[in-house]
Order: structure tokens, then C-alpha cells, then sequence
């Protein structure tokens, strides 16, 4: 059980430091800065694994990319950047998880919404705070997410819960006014990730 523990937590820190760092890394090359120092995730070495990580990373790009289109979304990251401290996370978190419940949805998204808001820092001139909010990010993942990602059989079930998401699952947050982008999104991958869950879950034998 303390291996397959350590998976689930490996899979969580790997999707939130790229996500991070993707984010980061983008936006300091278009405004020709370093970008700040991140840790690195611990590698991942069993094939189907990383595969799995590749599947879910795609999924929170593709969601993150129909979020940038919204004003909305983009105003509420600015708000938080304004903050600019460590109580800026937190208030995110409490958007996410207004009510308390979790769902595969929720953790996808407050991925996503923490590497938009370390690039916003990046933006802003202020870098220091991502390493911060990345540390707080992982710590929160594992003290709060990861008990409830275990219960649920691991990361590999979130494909099908996510390919079949329903956007009534986010009616407790305070980001459900963006049901129209998730439940786009969600049915244009659904099939996409039904289809790589088969595979991982059914590997070609050799």
C-alpha cells in the first residue's frame, strides 16, 4: 500500500510542478526573463505511468486553454495576483472549494489555476512568490487531495470520471459561473481520454 501511496503522490506532484513550470516558462520568454527556480519532480520511471501523466497533463492544458479565453477567469487570476503574497492560494483554494466536496473536476482545475496564477506573478515582477505557492500547492495536495484520490482507486481513474464529467460536480464552487467552458471542453476530450484509458489499462502484449 506505502508503494502505491507514493505513486498516486508521485503522478500529483509531477502534473502540478509541469504545469507550473510550463505556465512559468511561458510567459518569461515572452517577457525575456528568467524564469524562477522550480524543483524538479521526482521521475516517474514505470512506462504506463508516465504515460498516464502525459494524458492528464494534456487534459489540464485543454481545459486551461478554453479558461484563457474568459474574461472572467482572467479577472479573478489578476485579483489574486493583487494580493501578492502566500493568502492569494488560499483564496483560490476557497474558490475551487467553496463547499468542501472534491471531485476529479475541481483538483484539474485548481492545477490549472495555479500555474495561471504563478505565471500571473511571473508578469507582475514578482517570482519569489511561486516557488512559494508551489510549495503550498503540494503541501495542500497531499494533506487534503491525495487521502481522497487513493479512496477513489488512484490518478488512472480519473480518466473515466473526467471523460464523463458532469459540470453539475462544480456547482459548489465558486467557478461554476464557467460551466459553459468545462462542459465544452470535457465533451471534446472525453472521448480522447476513454480511448488512452483503454490503452493503459489494456496494454498490447508484446
Amino acid at each position: 500500500m506505502a508503494c502505491e501511496v507514493s505513486l498516486d503522490d508521485q503522478i500529483g506532484e509531477a502534473l502540478l510542478i509541469g504545469v507550473v513550470r510550463h505556465e512559468v516558462t511561458r510567459v518569461a520568454a515572452e517577457v525575456h526573463a528568467a524564469p524562477p527556480a522550480l524543483p524538479k519532480a521526482r521521475p516517474i520511471s514505470n512506462c504506463q505511468d508516465q504515460k498516464l501523466v502525459e494524458q492528464l497533463a494534456e487534459t489540464i492544458k485543454v481545459i486551461g486553454d478554453r479558461l484563457d479565453q474568459d474574461k472572467s477567469f482572467n479577472d479573478m487570476i489578476d485579483g489574486l495576483v493583487k494580493v501578492a503574497d502566500k493568502r492569494s492560494f488560499w483564496e483560490l483554494v476557497e474558490k475551487v472549494f467553496t463547499d468542501g466536496q472534491i471531485n476529479w473536476g475541481r483538483i484539474i482545475v485548481l492545477f490549472y489555476s495555479v500555474g495561471k496564477l504563478s505565471a500571473k506573478m511571473v508578469l507582475a515582477r514578482l517570482p519569489t512568490i511561486v516557488s512559494d505557492i508551489l510549495i503550498l500547492s503540494l503541501d495542500y495536495f497531499r494533506r487534503n487531495l491525495l487521502e481522497w484520490i487513493r479512496k477513489m482507486g488512484g490518478w488512472m481513474h480519473s480518466i473515466p470520471a473526467l471523460a464523463c464529467f458532469s459540470f453539475e460536480q462544480f456547482s459548489g464552487s465558486s467557478l461554476s459561473k464557467y460551466s459553459s467552458y468545462f462542459g465544452a471542453t470535457l465533451a471534446f476530450t472525453g472521448g480522447l481520454l476513454l480511448g488512452g484509458f483503454i490503452v493503459l489499462k489494456f496494454p498490447r502484449s508484446s
